[in-house]
């Protein structure tokens, strides 16, 4: 008995460890959610403006070349038709907007962590991921997948998954400058002619407890607002002029987009670190409670036996 309830008293001390553990952890991730989620909502604001820059500018031109050669009205003109170089002069970068006649190759840069610990963080992302390029597969398509988290590009190449690119080690609470080289060599890639669209997926941050899996698409550029408003005057100064100020900002807002995606993934991946450890810390206390009942039982047994063979003894001595 004595043996019993040693092993109960050192089960007890070693979950009671781990369960300081997870909660270090758990306060840890919270730290880094606030942070992330702070940063996560101001880039937010800052690609809905350049967004909205990008779209004011573009429609402006698009409907005052309509103007020129149409005699069609504006609402009767299919905008997905548009030849862009035909209304833009802005050499290569025009494929950054332009969609290819002939889709030869589908890119996929797939956002996951680097470590575990994370709950279904990573296992929703690779279970999803699986699921598009089974359809594809089965469509004849030719997939390049690009990642960014080793979980997901160590996955990916023991299935024998065409893996062009791979960066890991992204930190909790990344800057743009940290991630320079993943958006440039996504969109180098694309201008190459590596693959025909590129589409971003990754786990997009609802609030603490939900998330939600996301499959976007970056380039070519497709989310713009090409709304006709006549309330919107199409004469205003730019300098030097439009095409000029395109050629800088389209690429500013590829790259956006796709950083956008990232510091959203990793919130969402603090997010289930949080939830995860605040399940285990609860978990071991239930455990501890439960190991704590047996030892007060194996506590009482032990008394009850001592006082019985006492009283068995004193009663011989009589």
């Amino acid at each position: 008995m004595a043996e019993s309830l040693l092993e109960l008293k050192r089960k007890i001390a070693s979950i009671q460890k781990t369960g300081r553990i997870t909660e270090a952890m758990r306060m840890v991730s919270g730290a880094k959610l606030s942070k992330t989620e702070k940063l996560d909502q101001g880039y937010s604001i800052y690609n809905d403006k350049i967004r909205a820059t990008v779209s004011h500018l573009m429609s402006s031109q698009i409907f005052k070349e309509i103007n020129k050669k149409s005699r069609n009205h504006v609402e009767d003109i299919d905008l997905d038709s548009i030849d862009y170089n035909d209304v833009f002069d802005l050499g290569t970068l025009t494929s950054l907007i332009q969609p290819r006649e002939h889709i030869k190759s589908t890119g996929y840069l797939v956002i996951s962590g680097d470590r575990g610990l994370v709950g279904s963080y990573n296992s929703q992302v690779i279970k999803n991921m699986m699921s598009i390029f089974k359809d594809s597969e089965a469509e004849n398509k030719d997939v390049k997948i690009l990642t960014v988290g080793s979980v997901a590009a160590q996955f990916f190449k023991k299935q024998n998954l065409n893996v062009v690119y791979e960066y890991s080690g992204v930190s909790d609470v990344p800057t743009y400058d940290e991630v320079r080289d993943i958006v440039q060599t996504a969109v180098k890639m694309y201008l190459n002619g590596v693959y025909d669209e590129l589409y971003v997926c990754y786990t997009h941050h609802v609030n603490t407890l939900t998330s939600a899996f996301r499959v976007q698409k970056m380039l070519p550029i497709s989310d713009i607002d090409l709304n006709h408003d006549e309330s919107m005057p199409t004469e205003y100064l730019v300098e030097p002029s439009v095409d000029a100020v395109l050629k800088t900002v389209l690429p500013q807002f590829a790259k956006s987009m796709i950083f956008g995606a990232i510091l959203d993934a990793k919130t969402a991946e603090h997010a289930s670190s949080m939830t995860a450890m605040q399940s285990a810390t609860k978990n071991a206390e239930d455990v501890v409670s439960g190991l704590t009942t047996r030892l007060n039982r194996a506590r009482q047994a032990q008394i009850t036996t001592e006082i019985t063979e006492i009283i068995g003894g004193a009663n011989a001595l009589q």
